[in-house]
């Protein structure tokens, strides 16, 4: 029994090499191992009677099938699996209480209860984006979110009562989508401050794929908290920072992006004022878009920036579905699941059907092969 319980056929989803493929020639998985793959892309968990049966029907690989399976599964509440563990790696809030650490001398209200709820707006929002089949797009801007009494309390909302989330309308539309969510602003911020070059960075990387280098190892420091010094404003430090010739090629990429979100404090609260100071949302891009605040800079990403969100977040759902990076051969299945994503209004189901159908999910080659 010990043996069974440690060993790999156990612990992992195997698929095992077919002793008669030609070479390192792909091929078609069988119809139970796009099974699995596919309940444990959605699901995480391993394939219901109903998957059990198209599999043994030979089913599986019918195109109709296919899609009206994934929609099946979509719409079972263990899809929230998905939103957890994507969400959860994509958006950082898995690990919230690791990631962020706001000082509690400064921040007193940041509870586990706060923090939990935090989390729990990201994931159930994307929940329902996926499940609802709500148009991607709308995880850059909305006039929506999900929250409970805590995180409405939070937020300055009324009207919210008791700890279920629900769906609630926003008047305020910096607030709607991922940047306007406080488990994304309290990771992007530092203990005592926020940080527009963080948020930048988070922005760049996590939104539209393009990662800036990592600063020069003999860079100085930002000072730990936004006070006023040498009469000069946290702002006016860093656009001086940004003089530096070593400093200034990232910065002018990160630093407008993130003032954008500077409304939101440590915790993702509105603010009007930093140190009894207005507080300076403006940037502009290096592509020359200028703009005020978190919805002109939101606008700015669906718009002109929309290509590379959506690109990224279809990397991002291939990476997860193959569990393994993309790589320069997947190119025509990112163009691909793109194509069918804008042919569909950009649904969330769309994404994942064109997925479930793509060549490397579908298909693989033998390990031994040395195969990619």
């Amino acid at each position: 029994m010990r043996a069974s319980l440690v060993s790999p056929n156990f612990l992992y989803l195997v698929e095992r090499d077919r002793s008669d493929a030609d070479g390192d020639a792909p091929y078609a998985v069988s119809d139970h191992e796009l099974a699995c793959r596919l309940s444990y892309f959605l699901w995480s968990s391993m394939p219901d009677q109903a998957l059990s049966d198209l599999a043994d029907a030979g089913k599986l690989h019918d195109p109709a099938v296919l899609e009206a399976e994934v929609r099946r599964m979509l719409a079972d509440p263990k899809s929230r699996a998905l939103a957890e563990d994507f969400a959860g790696q994509w958006l950082r809030v898995g690990n919230l209480a690791e990631l962020a650490e706001p000082d509690r001398r400064l921040f007193p209200e940041y509870t586990p209860e706060l923090r939990d709820a935090m989390a729990e707006e990201a994931i159930t929002y994307c929940h329902a984006i996926l499940r609802e089949d709500r148009p991607v797009l709308e995880l850059l801007d909305s006039d929506y979110t999900y929250l409970n009494e805590r995180l409405a309390k939070h937020y300055g909302i009324e009207g919210v009562t008791g700890p279920d989330f629900r769906r609630v309308a926003l008047k305020d539309r910096n607030r709607g989508g991922v940047l306007g969510m406080a488990a994304v602003l309290t990771i992007t911020s530092y203990p005592r401050r926020t940080s527009p070059v963080l948020r930048g960075k988070w922005v760049l990387e996590e939104i539209l794929g393009t990662p800036p280098p990592p600063p020069p190892p003999s860079v100085k420091a930002l000072p730990p908290d936004d006070r006023v010094k040498d009469g000069m404003t946290f702002r006016q430090r860093l656009e001086q920072h940004r003089k530096d010739v070593n400093c200034a090629s990232c910065h002018s990429r990160l630093d407008p992006l993130g003032f954008g979100l500077e409304n939101f404090d440590v915790l993702g609260r509105w603010r009007d004022q930093i140190n009894d100071e207005p507080v300076d949302a403006s940037g502009k891009l290096t592509t020359g878009e200028d703009f005020t605040g978190a919805a002109a800079l939101k606008a700015i990403l669906a718009e002109s920036k929309r290509e590379l969100f959506l690109r990224n977040l279809v990397e991002r759902m291939l990476a997860y579905a193959l569990r393994r990076g993309v790589e320069y051969y997947d190119i025509p299945t990112v163009k691909q699941v793109m194509a069918e994503l804008e042919a569909n209004e950009h649904r969330g189901t769309a994404l994942i059907v064109a997925v479930a159908k793509s060549f490397p999910f579908q298909n693989r080659r033998n390990e031994r092969q040395g195969a990619h």
